[in-house]
């Protein structure tokens, strides 16, 4: 249209040469002026299509990336601050927690492999020095220890005393800077609010709801599975925690057969793979961390649960990343944990 009309205006001109000057200069602006409100039509139309097409070429990266885990995918965000998360925990951890254990790993097995790799136990750990420090978290989660029954088929009744056990438990751990870093965490997520009272709850419930694992009978916990261990028929569940391996091993019940995997997290800190036998059933393949707090434990397995679980939790501790695996059960229409434990497999 700027064209036609700049030639209809030239052809005018050309077509009358007995105009005058001064109507030559009149036409001559005006011929300017058109093409100076062309030229800003033209680039209106450019910014526009310009906008158009970055709208579009926006929604399409949305639709090819983003949800297949770009940097505005959502489940991708929430793992990159579960791994910056568990970073600083376990630099915490490093700095504040180091307990007197020497682990002995032996040989390298396989998982269904029936031979023996270790003669000797994995761990050895200086109980006089724990003791001394009767109300630590390691002391209280040992006074848990004999609170269950293997046998999942057997219904548990919590005691006045046991419930007192427990709750002292939860109290110490949540009294850790660890913990209280982990909630603060938590309630930027609207998962628990800064009321003590209900961050004590939700720990309560996800670790020491009873539920069933045979026929309605009331005989495991998160808890018990996780930081002790189960038995179904001829099939060992849980046994995820070292303190309670080591306790095990010190009273005949556990034969350590070899590791399979290990990796070394920081100094006294590891994560293993392993083979064993427990109370003459075996265990063919079964991780744990070694040298750990239970408050740094239980950290890192209820953010897990609750962010990511039944799907591989990204974690970091020192340079090292691997996935933590949860598992969640439905009971009477409420969530709680039913296994937590390292994923270290290639």
């Amino acid at each position: 249209m700027c064209a036609a009309t700049n030639q209809i205006q030239y052809n005018f001109n050309m077509n009358n040469p007995e105009q005058n000057i001064g109507e030559n200069n009149v036409n001559n602006l005006s011929i300017y002026l058109d093409k100076e409100k062309c030229a800003k039509i033209r680039r209106f139309i450019l910014i526009g299509v310009l906008v158009v097409l970055g709208i579009v070429g926006w929604h399409f990266y949305e639709y090819l990336f983003a949800e297949k885990g770009g940097p505005n995918d959502p489940t991708t965000f929430v793992e990159h601050e579960i791994i910056d998360l568990t970073r600083r925990l376990f630099a915490d951890e490093v700095r504040q927690n180091s307990y007197p254990i020497d682990v002995n790993f032996q040989g390298k097995t396989r998982a269904f492999q029936r031979d023996d790799r270790a003669a000797q136990p994995l761990l050895k750990m200086n109980d006089a020095l724990l003791a001394s420090k009767p109300s630590s978290t390691i002391a209280l989660l040992r006074r848990l220890f004999d609170n269950y029954v293997l046998d999942v088929h057997a219904v548990e009744e919590t005691t006045p005393e046991q419930a007192l056990e427990e709750m002292d438990f939860l109290n110490a751990v949540l009294k850790t800077s660890i913990m209280n870093h982990t909630m603060r965490f938590l309630q930027q997520k609207d998962l628990v609010s800064s009321d003590y009272n209900d961050q004590l709850q939700l720990l309560k419930h996800i670790w020491f709801t009873q539920y069933s694992r045979f026929k309605g009978r009331l005989g495991s916990s998160g808890f018990e599975h996780v930081f002790l261990a189960e038995v179904r028929e001829d099939t060992i569940l849980g046994l995820h925690n070292w303190v309670y391996f080591h306790d095990q091993e010190q009273q005949g019940n556990l034969d350590y057969k070899g590791f399979i995997e290990k990796i070394r997290l920081e100094k006294d800190k590891y994560v293993l793979a392993t083979r064993f036998e427990f109370h003459n059933h075996v265990k063919p393949y079964n991780t744990l961390f070694i040298g750990t707090s239970p408050e740094f434990e239980l950290s890192v397995y209820t953010v897990c649960f609750l962010l990511h679980g039944d799907e591989p939790c990204p974690v970091q501790m020192g340079q090292t990343k691997f996935n933590i695996n949860t598992n969640v059960w439905n009971w009477r229409g409420r969530k709680t944990l039913a296994a937590a434990f390292p994923s270290i497999e290639n």
